[in-house]
């Protein structure tokens, strides 16, 4: 039973979770949702910080990326350099990024129902030495779920937002998960958007990722009790001292 009420209240905080911008946006005088199209441009919105006080889902967290093998070898097959912008952290194998997460890491929606995050991905192409700059980091719940970011090639800003991976709700209620510190959504699967394929395609010179396929998984963990790596998991038992033996026993 208590198993059953943990998994309960971790899909209530996860619907909360994808609930909250909408809210948002509608207090704000925002457009109602719209049916999603696969290869329609989210609106183009000027990039703002999140509104005080960084109205979020937990205080505290942090979110690792895992880039899926397609995305890997199209990187490896095309020479792009994959690097994070603080305070995004690229893994040690390259294969993923983390980030902290968390009102208190500056995260928080903006006026426009977007989850703002300070940081973001560059990519560095080595045959025609461009460089494409993914920041600051955006993911929407409506009108079209997913991953959007600010676009710059070379310096230049070629869109104030445009949508980078895809999502779907029922994917992301399915990955809730209860932990010891609140909850975490398991592994959410991102798809590449046409968007970024096509602007691949039109400035580096080269096919992008295919648009639809497995760019990675995301897995966010939303604590609400501050981040300490000395705070033990499992509290430790005193040791008991041992009973004293009487002759003869």
């Amino acid at each position: 039973m208590r198993l059953h009420a943990k998994l309960r209240l971790t899909a209530l905080a996860a619907a909360a979770a994808l609930s909250l911008p909408v809210l948002l946006a509608a207090g704000s005088g925002s457009a109602g949702a719209v049916t999603p199209q696969a290869a329609a441009p989210a609106a183009v919105s000027r990039a703002g910080e999140p509104i005080p006080p960084n109205l979020y889902i937990s205080p505290w967290g942090d979110a690792q990326a895992k880039i899926s093998d397609a995305f890997l070898q199209w990187l490896r097959d095309e020479g792009v350099t994959m690097t994070a912008i603080s305070p995004f952290t690229m893994d040690a194998d390259g294969k993923g990024f983390s980030m902290p997460i968390g009102s208190t890491a500056g995260d928080g929606l903006d006026s426009k129902g977007r989850i703002f995050y300070p940081g973001g991905l560059r990519l560095s192409h080595a045959e025609t030495g461009k460089e494409v700059t993914l920041k600051p980091t955006y993911i929407r719940v409506m009108p079209r779920p997913g991953w959007t970011s600010g676009v710059e090639v070379d310096g230049k800003m070629l869109a104030e937002e445009m949508p980078l991976a895809d999502t779907k709700y029922d994917e992301v209620m399915l990955t809730a998960r209860p932990s010891t510190t609140g909850f975490r959504l398991e592994k959410v699967p991102f798809y590449t958007s046409l968007e970024l394929a096509q602007t691949i395609q039109d400035h580096l010179g080269r096919p992008g990722p295919a648009a639809g396929t497995l760019m990675g998984t995301l897995t966010p963990d939303f604590r609400y009790i501050p981040n300490d790596p000395n705070r033990p998991t499992v509290p430790t038992a005193p040791t008991l001292p041992s009973t004293p033996t009487l002759p003869g026993f």
